[in-house]
């Protein structure tokens, strides 16, 4: 007879069968070794998942406590903030956040003055070699000019630019540009910077182009905009004495673009004159061509 017991150990089915997984469950958290030929597990030891969040450096507003408060805490958030952005490469950031310390009371903390030399060392360094590589910027104000000192601008035949000086500490979550085909308004940290008017119809975009950008040595907002097309079609370039109505106005007959064009239209005027009068002169020596209309 033969002995089928060394079998009963085996775990087999049916092929037919729907093959299932085999699960099993532990009432404690473990860990699983899986080897060549084997899967071991083992209890796993205990181990906190839950971040610290409270180690994350933030950036608290200047006025977030109440004169003569201690704010060497907020100092220090806003070294560490500094030391990662000189690391990460953004000096600007690093020079803004560590001036921001030294108001708060950075003089009082040990290293954050000279911290802050050294970031702006380094900031003039990557100034300077940025300048190095890039080519110049256009003018600010080319065709354009300045308006009291609170924004420059310039134009093109196609489209304005406005660079807005904002305050140094403005980030452009704190900013709100509409722009809509008669009116423009920029507001930040709960104000308005400009409001108004456009001199001359513009094509606005559903997502405004700007963006926030050192200016003259100041930080700005950079707004370009589209110039509107001219009714009917007519291929005419319109040059803006200002931005806003009610804001000082240039002499547009000064913009050089301007003067090019003028000189070009007396140009096509002259050659178009004296093309219509050398016309004129043949039609007026053409002798009459005699034609036999022959008898009906």
């Amino acid at each position: 007879m033969v002995d089928y017991s060394k079998w009963n150990d085996l775990d087999v089915s049916d092929d037919e069968e729907r093959r299932r997984p085999h699960v099993s469950k532990f009432d404690t958290p473990q860990t699983v070794t899986i080897g060549r030929q084997e899967v071991q597990a083992a209890q796993a030891q205990d181990v906190d998942m839950e971040a610290d969040d409270d180690d994350e450096p933030f950036e608290t507003e200047d006025d977030a406590a109440e004169p003569g408060e201690d704010r060497r805490e907020d100092v220090l958030q806003c070294r560490a903030l500094a030391e990662r952005a000189l690391r990460n490469g953004d000096a600007a950031e690093g020079v803004r956040l560590l001036e921001k310390a030294m108001r708060l009371g950075g003089s009082d903390c040990p290293g954050v003055e000279e911290l802050l030399r050294a970031a702006r060392v380094q900031l003039g360094s990557t100034v300077a070699t940025a300048q190095r590589a890039e080519p110049a910027k256009a003018d600010p104000q080319q065709n354009g000019g300045t308006v009291e000192g609170r924004y420059v601008w310039s134009q093109t035949k196609e489209a304005v630019e406005i660079n807005l000086f904002v305050p140094p500490e403005t980030k452009a979550k704190d900013i709100q540009v509409e722009v809509s085909d008669l009116r423009l308004r920029i507001a930040g940290a709960g104000q308005t910077l400009l409001e108004g008017d456009w001199e001359f119809k513009v094509s606005p975009e559903e997502d405004p182009d700007w963006e926030l950008i050192t200016c003259q040595e100041r930080r700005a907002l950079r707004l370009l905009v589209r110039k509107a097309a001219m009714p009917g079609g007519m291929s005419v370039a319109v040059w803006w004495s200002r931005i806003l109505k009610g804001e000082p106005s240039i002499d547009v007959e000064g913009i050089e673009a301007r003067q090019r064009d003028q000189d070009k239209s007396k140009q096509f005027q002259k050659a178009w004159g004296e093309a219509h009068a050398m016309f004129k002169e043949a039609v007026k020596n053409r002798q009459p061509i005699p034609i036999d209309v022959g008898q009906g």
